[in-house]
Parts: structure tokens; sequence; C-alpha cells
């Protein structure tokens, strides 16, 4: 029996072609593999069973929601195997963020060559996600991005833009158990933690606030470059938002892994019952989430098994 693909045809910019995926890759790999179309109404079993009786990983090709449904049906059953992810969406957020290739063929044949993380399970009210979850502007965005037929980078900033104006910040209020906040690797990042500031408490008030398994949103926007998937904590981050001079001058910042930007707001906690002043959107690793003015957030350390490529930087 082979290891299933399950590949969405309706996720991405561009059309998925199982014959070009599986072509560079050598015999005994192809041997291992087959391609399978799916999509709502998301019914895993019998893929997961084919997984499983071939020893796992399950692939997932598509984007950070196909994913996000995949992983969901793992932890209904207790993650009998890993869950395997090739980038095929207009973000991957979640496969950038655990440096898999972009390249689907060659992201495949690492992840058939690679090992198994142990990453932590976050929740949100209890529904898990892996890479982040988020509301205000960024979860407005992802409500209306996820009506809209057309998908890609493009898409997604014109959905920003027009929501840019008339979003306002919102009051929160917490309870959470935080934790300190790294330097991260380097003399210079020592040296930089040194003669910062002491670190803020938490945000009273956000424009757009997330809670970050791992460092990226997608696109190559670098949300959160110090979260770890490993270390049993969330990073949370809020964005201010961004004057005219600041779209040039430092939103660009985001985009750099180490880039450095006086919009972002961070530090780390374990859990939170956080309230807002006003019911708003929610997301789940990009999918639209329930509306709520009330929250609670905690991490399951370790709890899900991510099948990873040798680039990955946690063990």
């Amino acid at each position: 029996m082979k290891l299933p693909i399950l590949f969405n045809p309706a996720s991405g910019t561009a059309a998925k072609d199982p014959d070009a995926l599986l072509r560079p890759l050598p015999k005994e790999l192809r041997d291992r593999v087959e391609p399978i179309a799916f999509g709502p109404p998301w019914d895993f079993e019998p893929h997961l069973a084919q997984a499983l009786a071939s020893s796992g990983p399950l692939f997932v090709w598509g984007g950070d929601g196909t994913i996000h449904h995949a992983a969901k049906a793992l932890i209904e059953r207790g993650c009998p195997v890993p869950l395997a992810g090739i980038p095929g969406g207009s973000g991957n957020g979640l496969v950038r963020g655990l440096r898999t290739p972009l390249e689907p063929a060659g992201a495949l044949r690492r992840l058939l060559e690679g090992r198994e993380l142990r990453m932590d399970l976050p929740r949100l009210d209890g529904e898990p996600f892996l890479n982040l979850c988020g509301t205000g502007f960024e979860a407005a965005v992802a409500h209306r991005f996820h009506h809209l037929p057309g998908r890609g980078f493009l898409t997604y900033a014109r959905v920003c833009w027009q929501l840019y104006h008339r979003w306002r910040d919102s009051d929160l209020e917490w309870e959470a158990e935080t934790v300190p906040m790294d330097a991260g690797p380097g003399r210079l990042a020592r040296i930089r933690e040194a003669f910062q500031a002491p670190k803020a408490d938490l945000p009273a008030t956000a424009w757009s606030l997330c809670f970050a398994n791992l460092p990226q949103y997608g696109s190559g926007l670098w949300i959160a470059p110090g979260a770890d998937p490993t270390d049993g904590a969330l990073q949370w981050v809020t964005l201010a938002r961004p004057s005219w001079f600041d779209l040039l001058a430092k939103v660009p910042q985001l985009f750099r892994e180490g880039g450095q930007s006086p919009l972002r707001r961070e530090g780390r906690l374990r859990r939170a019952t956080l309230r807002l002043d006003r019911p708003l959107p929610w997301h789940l690793d990009g999918e639209p989430g329930a509306q709520r003015d009330r929250a609670e957030l905690s991490v399951e350390a370790r709890a899900f098994r991510m099948q990873v490529t040798g680039a990955c930087p946690w063990t």
C-alpha cells in the first residue's frame, strides 16, 4: 500500500499536476506514494487508514487551510501518523515556518527523506491550530479573503487595502501566564537585548493581534521571528496600523527574517484568558473562526506529530 498524497485542486494560485510532482523523484520514491484529489467535506478517514497501514506520514499538498483541516482530523484520532505539508497554497505560512522547500517536488523528496518533529499544539477555546491564530485587522482580512474567488498575494493585498482605513483598535483585558522573551542567538542579539528598554506588559489595545506557534504569516511575512514550536509557549504579536510613511519604511522590515520594526510588539505566554471590548472575528491558520469577545489560549507541549525536512531548525 502506498502513502497517500492528498491535494486540493482548489487551493493556491496554480493548478496542481500530480505527474509533474512525481516526475523528478527517483523510482523508488515514486513507488512509495499515491496522489489523491481531495477537498470538502474533508472525509479523511480512509486516507488516514491508508497512511497508517503504510507506516505514515499523511502527505497533504495544499495551502494552510487544507493542512489545518488535515491536522484537525489527525488530532481527533490521537495523531496516529505524522502530518507532512507540501506547499501548494497562496501563502504557505506553516511550511515556510518549518523551512520546508517551496518547490513541491523538492519538498516531497525532502519530506520522504525527513524526520518526525514533536511540536506544540496550541488551542483557541479548545479548537486546535498549528501555525497561528489571531483577531482584529488580520482576522477581518482572513474572513474577507476566504469569500473571494481569487487567491494569491495581490488579492490578499487588495483586501488589506480595503479594510486598512476602516478597522479600529480594540481594548483588551488579560489574565495570562507570561514567559520572558529570549534574546536570540548570537552576540549582536545579546548586545541589543542589554540596551533595549524593559519589555512592555501585555498590550491594553490592539489593531491586529496574533498568537504564533511558528514565525510566518505566509508570503514571506515574518510576524513572529522568535516563535518556537517546541518551547511550550505562544508568541503574542500586535501590529500597529502603519502610516503612509510606515508602508514604505517599516513594513518591508517585516519581510526580513531578522528585521526589526517598531510596528510590531511581542511577548510570550503559556496560557491566557483574553477579553475584548466587542465581539470580533478570529482566524485559525488563516481559516475564518467564530466572532467572540472572550478567548482562552492554551498550549499542549509536544502533542502534535509533524514530518519535517533536514532544514527544520527544531528537534
